[in-house]
Parts: structure tokens; C-alpha cells; sequence
């Protein structure tokens, strides 16, 4: 059974946690219903918390609305003179908003009412929106809003438990240290790994940052990272003279390597195709999610399996873990393995998460560009590394048809551990948000390890060295050769030395990279585009505006925000000193930066308001295209001044 259609959110709730305590991952944990009952206030308090501030963000919601009392609760009148009051709901830079506790609903000679579900929350704000929701455009965002919470509410019983299944692992030694244990106890194979799945949190501004509609609860389990799911990943063949095949320079043929990486799947499609009676040499691997090789390929497909160009089998490829991106997984877990990309059909918190074409091609195309400005700028090269993507393969078919072609494709990229040196481990930067034992950010826990102590003094200094690599290296690429990455949380490492210290950014997932066309051209560099109105750009403040989003508010933005919650800095403090940071990038890179670009980017970045991707605006348009708003510069003198 889907999830999706259920008659009261109740219900829903009640039938979506029977399934999750029936299945072996709840069972073997021993998490039960008290478990989950547990995780209803925190889940609220985390959905409620990107709903409000969605709203308020973009504008669909008027901020002047709200009143606050004596003692700092805050309420929000409704049309039908009922109010909602807020325990907690504090605004802050960069458009944030700070929601704790209990969200209540009060009405006249009516006892008050705590809100439990998103969707009860978005309904009785619908009618003060700028622009309400039709009903039918309410029925459908209450359904992925309340997806994503009871997805949550299993996320959260789950986590705590592996906690303490961590926790309970660590030698005493590492002090309760889960970054020191994983680091440096011999039982940990692949410590990056581990912390991908364990610190999966979602989008931290999407409303629907844990909405899986079209899967069960029980594929919810096996399939998500959070649930340290691990599962087959099945072989498909496909004909050569309809597959495109686009390697990284310097990479063998695609069969060759493939037998390489996984000697024994490869013996067994040869096999299996040669019982049907055709020749191995004509065909060339192709892995799939196992939902989609047994949902979408037969049906898309019919035709080409009819003929024989597409050959599903049951052979496993490899068993996948996979990452904090649900369809790119590690085969087995391994060290030495490449990732491995996979399409999977399905709208994952609001996009369908497949491979197209120009990124199966444009990745290697892209990975070498990056390996050649970097090989040409030394000091970025000591700040940044990138994952390379090495091989892309998709369905070819005559006529060319991307829409089709993006359900049947594969992206290998390397592994993050072949690109550290020894005593190195690559931290996921989405983990450091993830909450251990004791209530608290793991990134508590790098402060600690690298200051030895983790009060708000030792937040700061760990917070500049922490700006001083990922300012310049990423600002030093955008001025310096127009490349804007989209370094958000998920796509980004950091690297942590020997010493413990931050050392470099690792980044990976090049699919989404804008790059401004004047500014490589300038440097003499080019690149050969599958979609001429993609990845390069005449537009400078559309690809300005990927560098802003990802990597100013998605990636140190958001950690500014959890600092100051979490460690008591004033907001303002940390705002400053990533300010001081672009400031003196600037500063450095002015003789290297054409005069005109210089000033119009140091305006853009330290004074002018800042792009605020509309998730909500796009679920309620059903836009595919991005919205973008704006709201105020957080780095600015004016922000500085308030």
C-alpha cells in the first residue's frame, strides 16, 4: 500500500507506524510504539519550523501580523478571530525563523487546541496567505507535508536508537566522541559512510524534506539512508548501439572497468546473456534501483525489452548503501567502490529524482574542467578537492528523447576515501546538523575534538577557521573563473586532518553547477555542452544566485543559525565574521578579477538582498522551474545596524 490517501491524518499516522514497528529494521532495534509516541513534539517542532518560516520567507505570509505579549509569546490572528499562539517564534537573519514548542490554537469559550499535524497548521494559515491554496492545491500540499512528518516522526525513533547503538560501541577512550570513535577505531571500515546515513536530516528550508510519496512505509525503511538501509541493487543490460557512454578523460572503456570494480555481477550477466543466446560484447551493464527495475523499466520499456535492447535480469549488481542523496549509493560500503547514481521515478520532497542525459554526459565533461583550473591554481587546490564523476551512461534512442532517456541512465563518480590522505576523514556537513545522545549538534562534538573545549569563545574560532577554507575556495572560483558550485550540505565534506582540525572542502554532484560564460571564457577555457541553454551562462546574476543559495545560506548560513541556538553567539557575531571573510576574499582577488565584475559582485554578496528560493511558491504553482524571491543581505551594514 502507497501512502498518500489516508482518510484523517490520525489514522494515517496510526496505520503508517504499524507497518514501520512490523518491519525487521523496528523490530531487530526494538523500537516501539512509546518510541514513537516520543518523536511526535520534536517532529512537529522541526516541520512546523520550515513551514512557518517558508512562509514568512517568502512573503506569502505577512511578518507585521504578529503580536507578542509581556512575556514573549507570539500570536497570529486568524480570519475567523481565532489566533494561533506560538511558544516560541523568533526571527532572525537571512530571513530564519526560530520556532520552539507547541503551536496552539485559540478560540472564544473554546478550550485551546494543540496543533499536532502540518497539514492542521497549513489549513488554518491558508486563508491569511497572499495567494491561498485552491482546495484542491491544499489537499495536495497537506498530503506532502504530513508525508514528510510521519516519515520524520519513524527518522527520529530510529536515530536515537542507533545513537545509542553508537554510543554504545565507543571505546572509552574517545570520550563519548563519535566523530574521535569513528576516526580512529579499526571496527569502522568507512566512517564517511557512516555518517552519511546517520546524519540524513533533509532540506533544511523544504517544507517537504521527508516526503516519499509513492513508496510504502516498508521501502520508506529499505530504501532511505536514515534507516541504515541496505539493499540489491539489480543488472540490466543495454544494447550497445542505443547506449551513450561518456567517460572522464583518462578512464578505461566502460566494460573493462565495470568487470574490474565488480568482477563477479559482470561474469553473471555474461553468462545470462549468452543462455538467451546473445552476444555479450553487444551489450553494456547498467545497474537500477530496485524499485525501479521492478516498477517503472517494464512499463517504460515494454518495447526495448521486446526486442532485446534492454535485458532485465535478477543478478545483484552490488548491495547499495546508500547516501544522503536517497539513489546515489556505495556499493557493499566499500572503501575502494565508485558511487554509483541511479534514477529513481519518483518525486522525492517535490522533484523526481532520475538522471538525465546532459548530466550523465556532462558530468565527466564538467570533472575534467574543475581537475584543470584546479591543477592551475595551487593555493584553491590546498582549500578544495572534487569528487570527480568518471562515467555516465544512458539510454540513447532514435530519435533522441531526454524524457525518456533520464529513467534508464547510471552516473559513477569516485569515491570520497580515494581522494583523502592517511589520518584524513571526510565529514558530510549535513551530519554536523544531526542531533546526538545528548540533544545536541555533532558539530558540538568537531569543536570539542578541535579546540578541546566547545564553549561559545571556542564556537567562533572553530566557525572562522571553518569560513576561512570554504570562503576563499569557493568565492575564489566564482570571481576568479565564474564557476558557482552547488555546495549545499549534502554535497559537501568537509576534510578533517590528522590534528583534528578542518582541513579542506571535499565536493561532489556537479549536475546543478552554473558557470558564467564571459568569466571562463576570459581564463581560455571552454567546455563542450549536451544543452546549450545549460551549465554555461550569459546571465551573471542567475548563476550568482546558485553560489548565494547553496553556499551562502544552505551551507554557512544554516551553520551560523545552529551556533547560535546551540552554543549561545549572538547571531550577529557570526554574521560579522563571515562577513569579514568575504570582505577580505575580496580584497585578495582584486588585481586577478576584471574592475566592473569586482564591484558588481562585492555589492551583490555584501550589500544587496539575497535570492530566497520559493519552495512553497513552487508547490503551490506546481512550478518545476525555480521561483526566486528576495529578502534582506544578512552580510550587510544595514543588517549589522539593526
Amino acid at each position: 500500500m502507497t501512502h498518500g490517501n489516508c482518510r484523517t491524518p490520525e489514522i494515517s499516522l496510526l496505520e503508517r507506524w504499524t507497518q514501520a514497528l512490523a518491519t525487521p529494521q523496528f523490530q531487530t532495534d526494538r523500537i516501539s510504539l512509546d518510541s514513537l509516541v516520543c518523536t511526535l513534539a520534536p517532529a512537529a517542532e522541526r516541520s512546523f519550523q520550515r513551514l512557518v518560516q517558508a512562509l514568512f520567507r517568502e512573503g506569502l505570509l505577512a511578518c507585521d501580523a504578529l503580536a507578542y505579549n509581556e512575556r514573549g509569546q507570539c500570536s497570529l490572528a486568524l480570519p475567523d478571530h481565532s489566533h494561533l499562539r506560538f511558544d516560541h517564534l523568533v526571527p532572525g537573519r537571512m530571513g530564519s525563523w526560530d520556532l520552539r514548542g507547541h503551536v496552539t490554537l485559540c478560540r472564544a469559550d473554546q478550550p485551546a487546541q494543540k496543533i499536532q499535524f502540518p497539514s492542521q497548521l497549513l489549513t488554518l494559515l491558508n486563508g491569511c496567505l497572499e495567494s491561498p491554496a485552491t482546495s484542491e492545491g491544499l489537499a495536495r500540499l497537506n498530503t506532502e507535508i504530513d508525508d514528510s512528518f510521519v516519515n520524520d516522526t519513524l527518522c527520529l525513533a530510529f536515530h536515537e536508537q542507533w545513537t545509542l547503538k553508537l554510543h554504545a560501541a565507543m571505546a572509552p577512550a574517545h570520550q563519548h566522541n563519535l566523530l574521535s570513535h569513528l576516526k580512529h577505531d579499526p571496527s569502522v571500515s568507512n566512517p564517511t559512510s557512516v555518517l552519511e546515513q546517520w546524519g540524513t536530516l533533509g532540506h533544511p528550508w523544504h517544507p517537504n524534506y521527508k516526503t516519499k510519496l509513492g513508496l510504502s512505509t516498508h521501502q520508506v525503511i529499505d530504501f532511505s539512508p536514515e534507516f541504515e538501509a541496505r539493499f540489491p541493487v539489480l543488472l540490466c543490460a543495454l544494447h550497445r548501439q542505443f547506449a551513450h557512454v561518456e567517460t572522464l578523460a583518462g578512464t578505461a572503456d566502460y566494460w573493462p572497468w565495470w568487470q574490474h570494480h565488480f568482477p563477479q555481477a559482470a561474469q553473471q550477466l555474461t553468462a545470462q546473456l549468452a543462455s538467451q543466446g546473445l552476444e555479450a560484447s553487444d551489450y553494456l551493464p547498467l545497474p537500477a534501483h530496485p524499485w525501479q527495475a521492478r516498477q517503472e523499466l517494464p512499463q517504460l520499456f515494454a518495447n526495448e525489452i521486446g526486442d532485446r535492447l534492454l535485458v532485465l535480469t535478477d543478478i545483484v549488481a552490488f548491495n547499495a548503501h546508500p547516501t544522503m542523496s536517497f539513489r546515489t549509493v556505495l556499493p557493499e560500503g566499500r572503501r575502494d567502490a565508485p558511487m554509483v547514481k541511479l534514477p529513481v521515478s519518483l518525486r522525492l520532497t517535490s522533484v523526481q529524482r532520475t538522471v538525465s542525459p546532459r548530466s550523465a554526459r556532462m558530468g565527466p565533461r564538467i570533472s575534467h574542467l574543475l581537475q584543470t583550473i584546479l591543477k592551475r591554481e595551487p593555493a584553491i587546490q590546498k582549500m578544495l578537492s572534487i569528487v570527480p564523476e568518471r562515467i555516465g551512461v544512458h539510454f540513447k534512442p532514435q530519435p533522441a528523447n531526454d524524457e525518456s532517456s533520464r529513467h534508464l541512465a547510471v552516473l559513477y563518480r569516485d569515491n570520497p576515501l580515494s581522494l583523502l590522505a592517511p589520518g584524513e576523514m571526510a565529514v558530510p556537513v549535513g551530519s554536523l546538523f544531526a542531533i546526538d545522545q545528548h540533544g545536541q549538534p555533532l558539530l558540538r562534538q568537531w569543536v570539542r575534538l578541535s579546540k578541546g573545549i566547545d564553549d561559545a569563545d571556542a564556537m567562533l574560532a572553530f566557525f572562522r577557521d571553518y569560513a576561512a577554507i570554504t570562503v576563499p575556495a569557493l568565492l575564489g572560483m566564482y570571481l576568479r573563473y565564474g564557476v558557482a558550485f552547488e555546495a549545499h550540505q549534502q554535497n559537501a565534506f568537509m576534510v578533517m586532518a590528522a590534528d583534528g582540525q578542518p582541513n579542506r572542502l571535499l565536493l561532489r554532484d556537479f549536475g546543478d553547477i552554473r558557470i558564467d560564460r564571459k568569466t571562463l571564457h576570459a581564463q581560455g577555457l571552454d567546455i563542450e555542452l549536451h544543452d546549450p541553454k545549460m551549465t554555461l551562462y550569459d546571465d551573471a546574476s542567475f548563476v550568482r544566485d546558485k553560489l548565494l543559495h547553496t553556499v551562502f545560506m544552505c551551507h554557512l548560513g544554516e551553520l551560523v543559525l545552529l551556533s547560535a541556538r546551540y552554543f549561545d553567539i549572538p547571531q550577529a557575531l557570526l554574521w560579522d565574521e563571515l562577513s569579514a571573510q568575504v570582505s577580505q576574499c575580496f580584497d585578495d582577488l582584486r588585481s586577478q578579477v576584471e574592475p566592473q565584475r569586482w564591484e558588481t559582485e562585492r555589492k551583490a554578496l555584501l550589500e544587496q538582498d539575497w535570492p530566497a528560493k520559493s519552495f512553497m511558491r513552487m508547490r503551490l504553482l506546481e512550478s518545476h522551474a525555480d521561483i526566486v524571491g528576495r529578502l534582506p543581505n544578512p552580510l550587510s551594514s544595514l543588517a549589522r545596524a539593526g
